[in-house]
């Protein structure tokens, strides 16, 4: 059982609650609407950011499950072959090597 450690994006500051040490000016609900759409950009792009990276990471998962299943399998093979008494041949040229010296 995995236990979720909370980030540093999960803390509450004050910009995240939204608390002023100043009232709002009158007058400033332009800037205020622009900043809340500047901020909904950012974070949709994020978004996008995430469902690309969240893809591929699913895509690598697959991968390395595939790989996995084929080592198993040739691993599983491997020990069929050894329990059915297949033993490995030593590759023993028929005829001598020739030999040539080389003098430096």
């Amino acid at each position: 059982m995995e236990q979720d450690i909370p980030g540093l994006t999960s803390i509450k500051t004050s910009q995240k609650s939204k608390v002023r040490s100043m009232p709002r000016s009158k007058g400033s609900e332009y800037l205020d609407l622009f900043l809340l759409e500047k901020n909904k950009a950012r974070l949709e792009k994020e978004k996008k950011n995430v469902e690309k990276r969240k893809a591929q990471v699913e895509e690598d998962i697959k991968s390395i499950d595939q790989e996995k299943l084929e080592l198993e399998s040739m691993v599983a093979g491997e020990e069929r072959k050894e329990t059915a008494g297949f033993q490995y041949k030593k590759m023993v040229p028929k005829k001598p090597m020739k030999l040539m010296k080389i003098e430096y």
